[in-house]
């Protein structure tokens, strides 16, 4: 690729006298290209940004029925929690509630996941969007498992929560120097030892649903709630968060290609599975938090509203699935 340009730095030595180096050569041909390369980078950026607008509308437009409904059902999820958190605040007594304060959390997470899951769809990248689509996997069965154990599962899932935060604080402590990062003093770093030794004590492998299920691991544990038939799509989106080896045309964004290629951009295939998985995942966790304390007695909360919402929500779930089912069977456009 440099070799002419290579030519004329050694043509230069060569008419100076001067004796060809490589290193020398190498550096002075860096040092030209770097300004080079400066001199079009607004041009680049101009180009690649018009490109990507121009397939993002395309892609909008090819999937518009699925987008949405999938936009339509985030906004429902949205506003049904907003109205569920509007009843609690009213009443004092649940205003520190661990339950409460873990669903409306995981609910938040589940929103602005969804969100992004969205945004990467609509960018084409459906194997990006069912890698994010596994966290929400992963929330929904957990919790599944709160919602089963109630009160007491939440406070050990903050505690959890507390623990990891304190293994972050050490790592940042052990690798600050190498990153040349200011960090926790020693003093505090012991603190942060010692909250997690309140909360578990010499207990390294504790885990929060170890207490409840007898398992840790996320394979189990989505069997315990049920949710096993999910594996082989938890294990394909791991698989794209995971540095790997495997083919590109077991890719989302390679359906429609008619050829091997190596892709290395976006695509405007495959998006039924991850749409329709996030739904999916986004009406359990919105429906879990809806009907926190539902079979408690004393609950003070009326469900009316919630019961409502699920309904709406379970039926946008279904028209989700369908729309982006219905592109996908009527494909026109080739793999971009």
């Amino acid at each position: 690729m440099f070799e002419d340009y290579l030519d004329q730095l050694r043509n230069r030595f060569i008419k100076n006298n001067e004796e060809i180096n490589l290193d020398k050569l190498i550096d002075l041909a860096v040092s030209d290209l770097i300004e080079n390369f400066a001199l079009k980078d607004e041009e680049n950026f101009i180009n690649i940004t018009v490109s990507n607008d121009a397939f993002i509308k395309r892609n909008r437009e090819k999937w518009s029925k699925g987008f949405i409904k999938l936009h339509a059902l985030r906004e429902i999820c949205l506003e049904a929690g907003i109205n569920f958190q509007k009843q609690f605040l009213k009443n004092i007594k649940y205003h520190n509630d661990e339950l409460i304060g873990v669903f409306i959390q995981q609910h938040a997470h589940a929103c602005r996941i969804s969100g992004e899951i969205i945004y990467l769809l609509e960018g084409g990248y459906p194997d990006a969007a069912l890698a994010r689509w596994r966290t929400l996997y992963e929330m929904t069965v957990q919790c599944l498992i709160i919602q089963k154990y109630g009160r007491d599962a939440a406070i050990d899932f903050i505690k959890y929560g507390l623990v990891k935060t304190v293994e972050g604080v050490e790592e940042h402590h052990r690798t600050s120097e190498q990153m040349g990062h200011e960090t926790f003093t020693d003093d505090e770093l012991k603190i942060y030892s010692e909250l997690r030794e309140n909360f578990i004590g010499n207990d390294n492998s504790w885990h929060w649903a170890r207490k409840y299920t007898g398992f840790s691991k996320i394979e189990k544990l989505r069997e315990y709630v049920g949710l096993d038939k999910w594996s082989y799509n938890y294990k394909l989106a791991s698989r794209n968060i995971h540095a790997d080896y495997y083919e590109m045309g077991s890719l989302y964004a390679m359906h429609e290609a008619k050829e091997d290629i190596l892709l290395v951009g976006q695509s405007n295939s495959g998006f039924t599975d991850p749409a329709h998985f996030t739904a999916i995942s986004l009406s359990q966790i919105t429906s879990i938090f809806l009907t926190a304390y539902l079979e408690d007695k004393t609950s003070e909360f009326d469900y009316t509203d919630s019961l409502i919402f699920i309904k709406i929500i379970d039926n946008y779930v279904k028209e989700v699935g369908e729309a982006f089912l219905q592109v996908q069977k009527n494909k026109k456009a080739p793999t971009q």
